[in-house]
């Protein structure tokens, strides 16, 4: 391997460490829009097209097309509102649903208020989202590379009176799945590519929710449940691109989801009662399965339009916890958590100007695949979303790409009177260079 071939392994093994210990986040849904602004901008319709170094998210048989060496680096800033018009509850134990709904406080007076009063939470986040590299090696396209597919990240706190005192309440949770790829393509013939690739799933939970009364004269109480939990896994990914004539191609992409062994630990405690437990865990995390199918037509040399079908499977989504030293609080479970497999259909265009601009803009909706008795801050407030995109690349120099994507989301749901709606403006920009 030549001193130049070299630089691209080196190059993608410094942006994986700098992006594995970031917080990977997605406002109500567990899927994020994808990898690299330009696909991005296009309304993440890029199976049929998969022209550059985020191949190795939406297409790795797309590897064939590059040529030479080069590397990408991608960073995101999402700024999600969410709310839940009921707020989180403060239920009787007996009136909890820990299943589905994932009731997060309980009361032990039965006079205390039955819902805290925040129905609105909102973050801002900046964080490297993925990066990647590519080359040429004994006849074959490799490339590797690191991305977020999917994560989740809840921050609530509020404070009500409650007699002559005070009820806060703490709930943060947060989810990440990172994925390392190795990818492999081969052109078989002028019209057809193949490729295939392996991604090292690395996922981590840290929850913490905590209740405290104070100062009420009527009872006083403290309440805590905490766990942080990781481990590794493995899926496959598989696709294909074939030019149907001068003019389109159509690709398609299957990965076959794995599931995440995590280890950790969680404890509980309930200063009424004097209760205190604390135990190591494991956790069987299902990622799912996920296929898409895409189109690609060059209308004009200047101008591309795409679009794509998406399904994820989210049926397969089990709730899979097993306690070394079980408890009252600390049970076990095994249970799927009854969602539906979701769809999404992205629609994108790439307009050239000039040979070093590019404009960029699509559309997408996402499925929701929560039902309605799974819906709750406490656990996941999603709702179908739409979402628009906007994109601009320059080639700032020779062999050097610069791409920035904003992209708007929004949707609404109502689910037994109660409204929940999502808002997320978000940008991104991504740096590709060519060796």
């Amino acid at each position: 391997m030549s001193i130049r071939t070299k630089k691209v392994p080196v190059f993608v093994a410094i942006c994986i460490i700098l992006t594995t210990w970031t917080c990977s986040v997605q406002a109500g849904g567990y899927e994020w829009g994808g990898l690299g602004s330009r696909a991005q901008s296009m309304g993440g319709a890029f199976i049929g097209l998969a022209d550059d170094w985020s191949a190795i998210y939406w297409n790795p048989a797309g590897l064939t097309q590059l040529e030479g060496m080069g590397a990408g680096f991608d960073f995101a800033s999402p700024h999600p509102v969410i709310k839940d018009g009921s707020s989180l509850s403060n239920l009787l134990p007996g009136n909890m649903e820990t299943r589905y709904q994932i009731d997060t406080f309980a009361q032990y007076t039965g006079i205390e208020p039955t819902r805290f009063n925040k129905e609105t939470v909102e973050y801002d986040f900046y964080f490297p989202s993925g990066a990647g590299g590519y080359w040429k090696c004994m006849g074959l396209n490799m490339a590797v590379g690191f991305y977020t597919p999917a994560g989740y990240f809840a921050d609530f706190k509020d404070t009500m009176g409650y007699g002559a005192g005070t009820i806060s309440a703490k709930l943060y949770q947060a989810l990440g799945i990172r994925a390392i790829n190795y990818s492999l393509a081969k052109q078989i013939n002028p019209a057809l590519s193949i490729g295939a690739g392996v991604n090292i799933l690395y996922g981590n939970i840290d929850y913490e929710a905590k209740k405290e009364v104070v100062g009420s004269g009527i009872l006083d109480y403290k309440w805590g449940f905490e766990f942080d939990c990781e481990g590794t896994g493995y899926e496959g990914v598989f696709g294909f691109l074939t030019s149907l004539n001068d003019k389109v191609s159509l690709g398609g992409v299957y990965r076959t989801g794995g599931t995440i062994d995590l280890k950790g630990d969680a404890g509980s405690y309930l200063t009424l009662t004097g209760l205190s437990e604390r135990s190591d865990f494991t956790q069987k995390f299902r990622y799912p399965s996920t296929y898409g199918l895409g189109l690609a037509y060059k209308a004009r040399p200047d101008l591309t339009v795409t679009g794509d079908w998406q399904r994820t499977n989210w049926s397969e989504f089990r709730i899979d916890v097993d306690y070394k030293t079980p408890g009252l609080a600390l049970t076990n479970k095994d249970y799927s958590a009854d969602w539906k497999d979701s769809d999404r259909y992205r629609f994108g265009l790439e307009y050239k100007p000039t040979d070093k601009w590019a404009l960029r803009t699509g559309y997408f909706f996402d499925k929701t695949p929560v039902r309605d008795k799974s819906v709750s801050m406490s656990n996941i407030a999603d709702v179908d979303r739409h979402n628009i995109v906007f994109g601009v690349g320059r080639e700032l120099r020779k062999n050097i790409q610069l791409d920035l994507v904003y992209h708007y989301a929004w949707g609404d749901r109502t689910v037994n009177g109660v409204h929940y709606e999502q808002r997320i403006n978000s940008v991104g920009v991504s740096l590709a260079c060519k060796f």
